[in-house]
């Protein structure tokens, strides 16, 4: 495993670019992801599953949950299925556990507290109960300007929700409003240095709280555009 320490050596690495956040709400598999073959892209948990079926590699990868190492269904995702370019961003407290012999650029950042925004990775990170804030602070760490948000969905319904299969469903349901709370929070911290956060679910709970655009819409401005 390739450790680059401090982890200042990202900051800006990506800065004027938009980002794709890839949480891991069902809605995700409504879009058409091999639109992001040439974008800013930062997965986390599960969403490794989709990069064969799509046909792009993500960027970066950002990992706060223990199953996702240890869990022998599930620890594949943030380590051999991972392009050995993607660069991975893990809590701290996982080190540990990691598995040392992957080639993945790594940087393992410590959590704070619960509520609030970190504009320095190098301090630490704040969890806000969901990775998508880990995702969410690198963004801004990286430099992005306009980040979007998919299957950032928090409907935690015990039929599906997350976009994969589970055999032990853990819901989120009693976090929600922690969740809402921290990445409103996290928009309006951005919007002061002209930088949003863009919510691409049509039936998210994030939808009174951010800017909403539909992701293939993202795309046929760029078409226009060029």
């Amino acid at each position: 495993m390739k450790l680059f320490n401090p982890i200042n050596s990202l900051r800006n690495r990506e800065i004027g670019k938009r980002a794709f956040i890839l949480a891991n709400g069902p809605s995700i598999l409504k879009e058409d992801l091999s639109f992001l073959k040439d974008e800013l892209t930062i997965g986390m948990n599960a969403s490794t599953m989709l990069e064969n079926e799509y046909g792009f590699e993500t960027n970066y990868y950002v990992l706060s949950d223990t199953r996702f190492i240890t869990h022998p269904e599930k620890a594949h995702f943030a380590t051999t299925d991972l392009h050995p370019g993607t660069v991975r961003i893990l809590r701290e407290e996982l080190r540990e556990v990691d598995d040392q012999s992957l080639p993945n650029e790594t940087y393992y950042v410590p959590a704070l507290q619960r509520d609030g925004f970190s504009k320095s990775l190098q301090s630490g990170y704040f969890f806000g109960c969901t990775t998508t804030m880990l995702a969410i602070q690198l963004a801004y760490y990286l430099g992005a300007t306009d980040i979007y948000l998919l299957g950032c969905d928090l409907k935690y319904s015990a039929e599906s929700p997350r976009f994969y299969k589970e055999s032990s469903p853990q819901l989120e349901d009693s976090f929600t409003s922690i969740q809402i709370w921290n990445i409103s929070n996290a928009n309006q911290t951005l919007n002061k240095e002209n930088k949003r956060i863009i919510n691409c679910s049509k039936n998210s709970f994030l939808r009174p709280y951010l800017d909403y655009e539909p992701f293939d819409s993202l795309f046929d401005k760029k078409v226009d555009a060029a």
